[in-house]
C-alpha cells in the first residue's frame, strides 16, 4: 500500500472507533532536519495535541532500534502510522512510549492529557489473506451492485459485472465467497431456483465500514470552489445532468432535513469536463468534493429527487461515519426511510 492510502485508512478507522477528530497541518515537513510524513493536529472534546507523523507499512523486530533512534532525535511529538505492527513490536514500542496507529484502529497514543489504547481490532479486513478478494476494491463495487439491487444474483453473470463494473472472472469467485461466508441462501421464486441476500443488514455494516476504508480514498478526485460565490448557495438549482449529489447535498435532497456544507459530486464526466462546466478551482480546503463515479448509471426512479443523488446506501455510508451529529442524524433517516424497508 501506499502511504497516502496507510494514512487515510489509519485516520478514518481512528475517528469512526474513538470519535475524535484529525487534522492535516501540512505534508512532507522537515523537524530537527529529520523529514516528517505529516504534521497533524488531534482533536478530542477537552483536548488538542500535535503529533509529527512517520508513515510505514510494516514494522519487524529488526528496525525497532533504528526507529527508536529516529524518534529520539526528533522529540515526544511523534505518531508511527502501520498497515501492520506486529503483537511484540507493539508492546516494545509501548514500553518506549512511542506512539502508533495501525489501519485496522489498534493504538496506543499519549500526549498532553490524550491517552488512547486500542489492541483488540482485528487486521484481516485490511491485509486481505486467505479468505479472498471479496473485500477489495473490486469485491466492494461489486457487494454495492446487489446491495441495492439484489435481483442482480439472479441475472447471467456477463450483466452483473457490466452493471457492477466488475471484471466478469471476478463475479462466480465473489458470489462463492458470499456462500461460505453465510450472505447467500438458496432457495425457490416462482417454481425456479432463486439467490437471496442472508443477514442484508450484517452485510450492508461491513460493506459501509469498508467502503469508507478501503474504496472512498480511491474514489477522491479532489478539493475545489465555485468560481462564483453564488453557486455554493444554489447548488440545488444546478443541473445535476452530468453528476451525482453525494454525501450531505444526497441527504439533504432525499429527507429534506441538512443543510450541507460540503458538496459532494459523483461525476459521469471526466474530470476536467465537469471543472469546466461547474466553473470549479483547485481548492484543498474548498468545498466542493469531487469523486469518481464506481457503479453503472442506474435507470431512472420514479422519485425525480433519486434521479439527482447517489443511492441511499451509499449516501448513509458517507453521513454514518462523520463526526457531525446532524451528518449522523440525517443518516438515521436515510435508513429508516430507504433501507430499513429493504431488509
Amino acid at each position: 500500500m501506499k502511504k497516502d492510502e496507510i494514512f487515510e485508512q489509519a485516520i478514518q478507522q481512528f475517528e469512526t472507533i474513538t470519535g475524535a477528530g484529525v487534522k492535516i497541518l501540512d505534508d512532507r515537513l522537515t523537524n530537527n532536519n529529520n523529514k516528517a510524513d505529516r504534521l497533524i493536529e488531534l482533536k478530542t472534546a477537552n483536548q488538542n495535541a500535535r503529533f509529527w507523523v512517520e508513515i510505514k507499512s510494516e514494522i519487524r523486530e529488526h528496525n525497532v532500534p533504528g526507529l527508536l533512534k529516529q524518534i529520539n532525535d526528533i522529540g515526544d511529538d511523534w505518531l508511527l502510522i502501520c498497515q501492520y505492527i506486529p503483537k511484540p513490536v507493539k508492546q516494545t514500542l509501548k514500553d518506549h512510549g512511542v506512539n502508533y496507529l495501525e489501519t485496522a484502529g489498534n493504538c496506543f497514543i499519549q500526549k498532553d492529557g490524550i491517552f488512547f489504547y486500542i489492541n483488540d481490532k482485528a487486521v484481516t479486513a485490511h491485509r486481505q489473506p486467505k479468505e479472498g478478494k471479496l473485500w477489495n476494491q473490486a469485491g466492494l463495487k461489486f457487494l454495492f451492485g446487489i446491495l441495492t439491487n439484489p435481483e442482480l444474483l439472479n441475472v447471467p453473470y456477463r450483466q452483473i459485472a457490466q452493471e457492477t463494473k466488475v471484471a466478469l472472472g471476478n463475479i462466480g469467485p465473489f458470489i462463492e465467497e458470499l456462500k461460505q461466508e453465510g450472505f447467500l441462501k438458496d432457495g425457490i421464486k416462482s417454481g425456479q431456483h432463486f439467490n437471496f441476500i442472508e443477514h442484508k443488514d450484517a452485510l450492508q455494516k461491513k460493506w459501509i465500514e469498508l467502503f469508507n476504508i478501503i474504496l472512498r480514498p480511491k474514489l477522491k478526485e479532489g478539493r475545489f470552489r465555485f468560481a462564483d460565490k453564488k453557486m455554493q448557495g444554489d447548488w440545488q438549482n444546478i443541473p445535476a445532468d452530468h453528476f451525482y449529489w453525494g454525501a450531505e447535498p444526497a441527504g439533504a435532497i432525499l429527507t429534506g432535513f441538512l443543510e450541507p456544507e460540503v458538496l459532494t459530486v459523483y461525476t459521469k464526466l471526466p474530470k476536467m469536463e465537469l471543472i469546466k462546466e461547474l466553473r470549479l478551482v483547485p481548492d484543498k480546503n474548498g468545498q466542493v468534493e469531487l469523486m469518481h463515479i464506481f457503479w453503472e448509471d442506474p435507470k431512472p426512479d420514479s422519485d425525480s429527487n433519486k434521479n439527482k443523488t447517489v443511492p441511499p446506501l451509499l449516501a448513509y455510508a458517507e453521513l454514518i461515519t462523520s463526526l457531525d451529529s446532524r451528518n449522523r442524524e440525517t443518516a438515521e433517516r436515510l435508513k429508516q426511510q430507504y433501507l430499513d424497508s429493504t431488509l
